[in-house]
């Protein structure tokens, strides 16, 4: 019988980030620092359905987030009331996207 899958707290996505913060450069390092926010719900649309993900860095036009259904950090572009517009599943470490935050490219 396998393990029912649950969403991320707030705690272990703390502790993903602060994880790989120690493989991150000086300049992902940096970008980190600019754009960081305390970790928050924030909405989604996965597949149809409206769902939450965490939010760990945002730069006003787009957000990291942690998917945890993929359990990698993805980019998006999120609209003015916090809604995360575009569902990606790069699972990407945290370190690629904040520097593709910083530097503007987004999802590119």
């Amino acid at each position: 019988m396998g393990m029912e899958w649950k969403p991320a707290t707030v705690e272990q996505v703390k502790r993903i980030v602060q994880d790989d913060l120690y493989t991150c450069d000086e300049e992902q390092l940096a970008a980190f620092s600019k754009n960081r926010v305390e970790p928050h719900s924030a909405p989604i649309f996965r597949y149809g359905k409206r769902e939450t993900v965490l939010v760990v860095a945002e730069n006003g036009k787009e957000v990291i987030y942690w998917e945890d259904a993929e359990e990698g950090f993805n980019v998006s572009p999120v609209a003015s009331d916090g809604t995360i517009l575009e569902h990606w599943c790069n699972q990407d470490r945290f370190g690629k996207c904040a520097r593709r935050l910083d530097s503007g490219t987004g999802t590119a």
